[in-house]
């Protein structure tokens, strides 16, 4: 059953200047594995889940149309037969339905619909998708966090094939998705 209300939008547009608020998202049911950095003046840290749902949703709520913008799939495709296929080339051998693609698609459906809840109703958040593709070596989930603020506006927006639709009902239209490669 699809919500009557859509709490966030996909950000598509280029040209306008946004606050970006970014989650490097994790699931763990002790750990600090979320990154969150926002470009307002917070100092980028690691937090449990729950911590980070608190803290977008009141980031999103003080600040003007702000740009979450989550690395992790926020949308999918499939074939005809049903089966998943990659949404676009920037996914070949990391695909958004497989291992650590698969786990934080899972993390962040359930991350949208809690801060979604937390939103007022008729303000949608813009939405963005951040991928950092096959690092090296392990980085602190708040580094990440601060590289996908530093770094939003310089990336490129990629194609994505025909088909893509948003991974959960509460996004309106598919989020862009912005490669982060490692240096």
């Amino acid at each position: 059953m699809a919500s009557s209300f859509q709490p966030f939008c996909a950000f598509q547009d280029v040209t306008s200047r946004h606050a970006v608020i970014a989650v490097d998202i994790g699931y763990s049911s002790k750990r600090k594995t979320c990154g969150l950095a926002c470009d307002e003046q917070i100092v980028p840290r690691s937090l449990c889940f729950g911590e980070c749902v608190t803290e977008v949703a009141e980031l999103c709520r003080k600040l003007e149309d702000p740009i979450l913008v989550i690395e992790a799939p926020l949308s999918t495709r499939h074939q005809e037969n049903g089966n998943p296929a990659m949404r676009g080339r920037f996914e070949k051998a990391r695909e958004w339905y497989r291992g650590p693609g698969a786990m934080t698609l899972l993390a962040a459906m359930r991350f949208l619909k809690e801060v979604g809840n937390r939103l007022p109703a008729g303000r949608p958040i813009f939405l963005a998708e951040a991928f950092l593709s096959k690092k090296k070596t392990k980085s602190r989930h708040e580094d990440d966090a601060r590289r996908i603020v530093d770094e939003f506006w310089r990336r490129e927006i990629e194609t994505l094939y025909e088909g893509v639709e948003p991974a959960v009902d509460l996004i309106s239209g598919v989020p862009c998705v912005r490669v982060f490669p490692t240096e």
